[in-house]
């Protein structure tokens, strides 16, 4: 949340004594490129193929809109149909996104839709749902999605009940939810700073954790320290930011974490079976 409560970065660098080394780099660009990666492998385990579903982004701030923009350039064939939705009042912004999208061939058939404060019922008829909206509260009603339906978070804390979800998954085990902000990186190690005051520290050493991976957003300031020419990222995520941190990410050979949700990995394959936890949740 730090990027969206700091005008993303531009008030961290206003503040940034530009004498020093400091960069700053907000994550988005690396957290759409693990947005992307994640709902290329919830289609793969649930044999799905994104250019015969009803898609529905929820949540077009700076990751949806990034996440929605690299998932398109980087499908062979755009969704069947695709359902744009954002907080009420931005329509506009909406309608002028859906004919960008069609003017570049990167969609055909595109519908808008407002949140008031409810998601539309349009939303639940869709395929996937892809979602970032970070408002705190639980706006994706785990009852109302269709079995086989496929929805990937990155919306934190996520904007539905986990526990109802896990709930679903491994009960009825017909539909998929999982965390979209994870990239898997091979072996890690982790270390709590010593300085640290004690209810961070105790805090930290309690969250779930997924061996082997780490937050997108994280991996970004990494990646930039390591690849040359990478870009830094102020303010809106734009494309070529996006396909930068993708080409790095693929050439470090970094993928999506397992499918997850909190620190429960979900088992692939239709129909799902079930999870299992890693750590506290």
């Amino acid at each position: 949340m730090i990027p969206a409560l700091t005008g993303y970065g531009f008030e961290v660098v206003r503040a940034t004594d530009r004498a020093t080394t400091t960069a700053i780099t907000t994550g988005h660009a690396a957290t759409a490129v693990s947005v992307v990666k994640t709902v290329h492998a919830a289609l793969a385990a649930s044999g799905r193929d994104l250019g015969d579903l009803t898609v529905a982004m929820v949540g077009l701030g700076s990751i949806g809109t990034s996440s929605l923009n690299l998932l398109l350039t980087r499908a062979p064939r755009p969704p069947a149909h695709l359902v744009l939705c954002d907080v009420a009042g931005s329509a506009p912004r909406l309608r002028a996104l859906a004919t960008e999208l069609r003017g570049s061939g990167l969609a055909g058939s595109v519908a808008t839709a407002e949140s008031a404060p409810a998601l539309p019922a349009a939303v639940y008829q869709a395929d996937l749902i892809v979602t970032a909206v970070s408002g705190g509260t639980a706006v994706l009603d785990i009852d109302r999605l269709r079995p086989g339906t496929v929805v990937v978070d990155d919306s934190f804390p996520h904007c539905f009940d986990t526990a109802h979800a896990l709930a679903r998954m491994r009960g009825q085990r017909d539909v998929l939810t999982v965390g979209g902000g994870l990239l898997a990186v091979g072996d890690t190690e982790r270390y709590i700073a010593d300085n640290l005051p004690p209810a961070a520290a105790s805090g930290y050493a309690e969250r779930s954790w997924l061996p082997g991976t780490v937050a997108s957003c994280r991996l970004e300031s990494l990646l930039h320290t390591a690849v040359s020419g990478l870009p830094l990222v102020h303010g809106l995520v734009n494309a070529s930011h996006a396909h930068a941190y993708w080409d790095a990410v693929e050439a470090a050979g970094v993928s999506a974490a397992p499918l997850h949700l909190l620190g429960h990995t979900i088992a692939t394959g239709p129909p799902w079976h079930g999870t299992t936890s890693h750590g506290t949740s």
